[in-house]
């Protein structure tokens, strides 16, 4: 009955954000990779793809970290890379990119990021999720579809904590 109740509260978590993410004029495209056993293998690319329309549109390219509080680090290791899938030289390379996000205060330990009650429950705690910008008021080079790579760089082969990893383009202000 447990699986059966947290079930219920992430189908109706998933509903409840699709509206809210349905009412955003600037989002452009978000998608999500949850991860089985909140576990993120070293070898487990997030992989994305998109569509842009308007090659003229400045857009922010925004990650997103989902994790509990089993995550044992204050911040996380991200690689990115930005591919053009519909150029005439296929999988042309737009950005290739590591960077370091802190997730918590130094001092205090406090998240950076939103704390999601509805998705946490008695075994996983809280769960907080993280937006992490990646490139601001960018441009693309053509209008086309893309595809956005993300992997973590952390010591560990294996990231404890991580329930999933997504992306957001939305247009910028």
């Amino acid at each position: 009955m447990t699986k059966l109740n947290h079930l219920f509260q992430l189908v109706c978590s998933l509903f409840v954000a699709s509206l809210l993410f349905s009412c955003d004029a600037n989002r452009v495209n978000e998608e999500y990779v949850d991860y089985n056993q909140e576990i993120w293998p070293v070898d487990s690319i997030a992989s994305f793809q998109f569509d842009i329309e308007d090659k003229n549109q400045a857009y922010n390219l925004i990650a997103y970290v989902r994790n509990t509080e089993n995550y044992p680090f204050q911040n996380i290791y991200l690689k990115y890379q930005l591919t053009s899938a519909d150029s005439l030289a296929a999988d042309t390379l737009i950005a290739n990119k590591m960077s370091d996000f802190q997730l918590f205060e130094v001092k205090t330990g406090e998240p950076f990021g939103e704390v999601e009650n509805s998705l946490g429950n008695s075994s996983t705690g809280a769960v907080y999720n993280h937006p992490l910008l990646l490139k601001k008021k960018m441009k693309f080079p053509e209008e086309g579809s893309y595809q956005l790579n993300i992997s973590h760089y952390m010591r560990p082969d294996s990231l404890e904590g991580i329930m999933g990893i997504g992306y957001r383009i939305e247009i910028a202000e």
